[in-house]
């Protein structure tokens, strides 16, 4: 019984609800498998292509602005360059702060969440099911990255503690930044990164939600109207 996402005509629903009614529907219980991340347990860094660490993870030293350790990795790439998830997972927030600026969390198994930060762009939805070839977004500079390079601030946490993601995924030591490294993917990126708004991005969540809203009302009525004339 599919009508996710589709305007389905009220002919269309009738023979739906008759099979709900008649108990023709099967339901099926979602599983911890829909939460997980891949069998063979593999991670992989959230940035495909080349980049450059500018900064590691050190939960203890003092930072120059007075902050007490840097919990994730700075990954240095071109601003638009895409993100992808550390492992298969559901979207658990999505939304802007002022240090992460535009930032999403992912929820994979075994307890193990993931943190994106500084984005440009955003292109998941909270409660997105996501796989290793899914663009989160794109690589930014956004909150109180504003002024520096463009870079991914990558954390990851089990059972709510912090861990060392080069754990996951193999880290680079520390690179200065280099002249002529490229500010931009594309000119392309560039646009769509001064067009993108958050709270637009987070309507259209709500519009495509309340429309499937609308469907399961429809079909609600429908049934109620065979369980009436029933009785």
């Amino acid at each position: 019984m599919a009508f996710y996402g589709e305007d389905i005509p009220t002919e269309q629903l009738i023979p739906q609800v008759k099979q709900l009614f008649q108990g023709q529907t099967t339901y099926v219980q979602p599983s911890a498998v829909d939460n997980a991340t891949p069998s063979d347990g593999s991670f992989q860094a959230p940035l495909k292509g080349s980049w450059r660490s500018s900064g590691g993870f050190d939960p203890i030293s003092m930072r120059p602005n007075g902050r007490k350790g840097h919990l994730g990795v700075d990954m240095r790439a071109p601003a638009g360059t895409p993100i992808y998830p550390l492992a298969p997972g559901v979207v658990s927030s999505v939304g802007t702060d002022p240090l992460g600026g535009n930032v999403v969390n992912v929820q994979h198994a075994n307890g193990i969440r993931s943190y994106y930060a500084h984005m440009s762009v955003v292109k998941a939805q909270k409660g997105d099911k996501v796989d290793k070839n899914t663009i989160l977004g794109n690589v930014g500079n956004t909150g109180n990255a504003v002024h520096t390079v463009p870079h991914l601030h990558f954390q990851v946490w089990k059972d709510n503690q912090i861990q060392d993601p080069a754990h996951y995924f193999s880290v680079p030591k520390y690179a200065p930044l280099e002249p002529g490294e490229k500010t931009w993917l594309s000119e392309e990126a560039k646009q769509e990164a001064q067009a993108f708004n958050m709270q637009s991005h987070l309507s259209s969540r709500r519009v495509a939600f309340s429309g499937e809203v609308d469907q399961l009302h429809k079909l609600a009525t429908l049934f109620d109207s065979l369980v009436s004339s029933q009785l």
